[in-house]
């Protein structure tokens, strides 16, 4: 159980590191050695508004993500979004990480297609959150990551620097897809205009799931029809929309259950459940176990 999570935006971060000399705004690539690591994240459970990857190159992290205890080695990989809370506990001497953190609807703004890997992270699934790399494999993220840190922050005008941060990413994220689900064959146009309704569909959801949770009502946001709303995000993601809106519901349900300061019931109100016995049934259904017994083993 932990007391409180803190919230840390985009812009409060972008405000604290002094990044104003950035091509996009809405893009940061950073270096965390441990008095970095300690000082912004050791010891508080912590809760972004955007996307981010991280990549340890060197060194030892344990660290928390939606209260599942990890430890970390060099060469692994770990993704985070609004829907996971991370708490780093400890990090070796030596620990050398590099964080790349978009806003939410970056991608969107610059036209790029993010496939399920990274638009979702897989809804913060233990499984899908950390991705453990070979050498090769680490060497090639780590030059992206640098040429996209070099491209941001140029402060010369670079030659074709748009069509290189974009291709860099796309790279990346291929390459991220690759490893993950290794399907490499959505590249027509028609499946990018797709991504983008999908990107659309969980921007839209990640703002209103705790008041809306019919599929009806992103599908009338979309000016689509349910049908073709839940053909779309199946198509993309291999999830419907309505199990993806489930899983917001109950990965935050889990996130505020954790947080000694809120009661079942006040978790229960903040989620907009109309009484104590519908919510039970929710969260029963995705955990297996009542919220009250849940929360009982967490004051164990």
């Amino acid at each position: 159980m932990v007391k409180e999570i803190t919230k840390l935006s985009f812009k409060d971060y972008l405000s604290e590191k002094a990044m104003d000399n950035r091509f996009y705004q809405g893009l940061i690539m950073y270096r965390s050695t441990k008095a970095e690591i300690q000082h912004y994240l050791c010891r508080r459970p912590i809760r972004i508004d955007h996307l981010g990857i991280c990549l340890i190159r060197k060194g030892r992290l344990k660290l928390s993500l939606n209260f599942v205890d990890h430890i970390l080695e060099a060469d692994t990989m770990y993704f985070l979004s609004p829907m996971v809370v991370m708490q780093v506990m400890e990090s070796s001497d030596d620990i050398e990480m590099y964080t790349l953190f978009t806003e939410f609807d970056f991608f969107q703004k610059i036209g790029l297609p993010v496939y399920k890997v990274y638009s979702m992270e897989k809804l913060g699934h233990e499984n899908d959150t950390i991705l453990h790399l070979d050498k090769s494999d680490s060497n090639r993220f780590y030059e992206y990551l640098m040429n996209l840190e070099y491209q941001n922050t140029a402060p010369q005008e670079a030659l074709f620097r748009l069509e290189i941060i974009k291709m860099t990413l796309m790279l990346l994220f291929y390459e991220i897809s690759a490893k993950v689900s290794n399907n490499l064959e959505r590249t027509s146009a028609g499946f990018e205009r797709k991504n983008r309704m999908v990107m659309e569909f969980l921007n839209l959801a990640s703002l209103h799931f705790k008041t809306h949770r019919s599929v009806q009502y992103y599908a009338d946001r979309l000016f689509i029809s349910r049908k073709h709303l839940t053909r779309i995000v199946k198509d993309v993601t291999g999830f419907g929309p309505k199990a993806i809106l489930e899983e917001i519901v109950i990965s935050e349900a889990v996130i505020l259950m954790n947080v000694s300061s809120m009661s079942v019931k006040d978790v229960m109100q903040e989620l907009n459940f109309s009484d104590f016995g519908t919510f039970s049934k929710f969260f029963k259904g995705h955990l297996g176990q009542s919220p009250l017994v849940y929360r009982s083993h967490k004051n164990e």
